[in-house]
């Protein structure tokens, strides 16, 4: 009997703990896959990751599986083998799983949280950002350093995801600091839809206020490209002056439909079909003169449109977009469009 109350204790400090390594509780679809559970982070109510640890990496066919729905380039890579990793689960409900995919590239990455049915198959999911990031630059006389970090916590009915950005600058004797701080509320439906209910935005500092509108364009990425309310902020960015009037929020923009637009093209398209008047068209016509969006892409989900006089109109809109525009028409950053836009990076 002393034994067994020794037992349950320590399963309960486990789970007071936020997690633990090794457990196959809700990950039964993972072990299928042939996904090694050993050193798998399964959480408790917190959400604290560490990535200073071994993660899980995936192989090719298992990357396929579990990413393709939050990185739909993936399924044109040549070989994927190890570029995502499982950094942590969490059994939502029994139809409902939610995993922490950590891709890493070059000295930093992108987290994001996704939702799967019993099966494994992918049903929603955003981008969380960096997750934990330092960024420090010594030069002549000066220093930057900019740091990121998130954790949160699960709800009864979502999760909630507290973010801290923190920047200092030291100059000729002077030092800036400023930080942003950011509380996301998420609800998880039955059907693992995720949707942002709420953010709070907490400021300390001088923050540069284009910095701060930056960061609220990449905040899209938070969002599920399912989510109604995605498009719908983006309309109000799309008629704020100081998008308008510059070139690099512009672009900014036209990264965040673009990402919309390669996770969900046919819901895009026919919102686009629509709304043909809307301001956000401008900038969906920009990331397709960019190249962020695929013409031939669009062109063919197009052909999907069942309203044939909203099919028309768009097609002759998009005609005459064009694809063979030098990138510096687009911004006076000629890393406007990098790579990392494209899979994550918010900064």
């Amino acid at each position: 009997m002393k034994k067994i109350l020794l037992m349950v204790c320590a399963a309960v400090m486990l789970v007071a703990c936020g997690g633990k390594s090794g457990s196959k509780d809700g990950v039964a679809f993972l072990e299928k896959m042939g996904v090694r559970a050993d050193s798998l982070q399964v959480l408790g109510d917190s959400i604290f990751i560490s990535l200073d640890r071994q993660l899980t990496h995936l192989d090719a066919e298992q990357t396929v599986k579990l990413c393709a729905g939050i990185e739909p380039q993936i399924k044109d890579e040549d070989s994927p083998e190890g570029l995502m990793a499982v950094a942590a689960a969490k059994n939502l409900s029994d139809e409902v799983a939610m995993l922490f995919l950590w891709h890493e590239f070059g000295d930093g990455g992108v987290m994001y949280a996704c939702t799967y049915d019993a099966d494994g198959k992918y049903l929603d999911g955003i981008e969380l950002g960096p997750w934990a990031q330092k960024m420090e630059t010594p030069g002549d006389g000066t220093y930057t350093c900019e740091e990121e970090s998130n954790k949160g916590v699960f709800t009864a009915d979502g999760f909630v995801v507290n973010r801290s950005l923190a920047f200092t600058q030291k100059e000729e004797g002077l030092t800036a600091n400023w930080k942003i701080e950011k509380s996301y509320t998420y609800a998880v439906d039955g059907k693992g839809k995720i949707t942002l209910k709420e953010t709070k935005v907490n400021k300390s500092g001088n923050v540069p206020a284009d910095r701060l509108l930056s960061d609220d364009i990449a905040d899209m990425a938070r969002m599920s490209a399912n989510d109604p309310q995605t498009l719908q902020i983006m309309e109000k960015l799309a008629v704020r002056d100081d998008v308008k009037q510059s070139d690099d929020h512009g672009d900014e923009l036209a990264v965040a439909v673009a990402g919309v637009f390669e996770k969900a093209p046919a819901a895009l398209t026919a919102w686009a079909a629509a709304h043909r008047d809307n301001p956000l068209i401008a900038y969906m016509q920009k990331a397709v003169e960019a190249g962020a969006i695929d013409k031939a892409v669009l062109e063919s989900e197009l052909e999907k449109i069942t309203d044939a006089e909203a099919q028309t109109a768009l097609k002759e809109l998009v005609k005459n977009w064009k694809t063979d525009i030098p990138a510096e028409d687009f911004s006076d950053d000629e890393d406007a469009f990098s790579e990392e836009d494209f899979i994550g990076e918010d900064f």
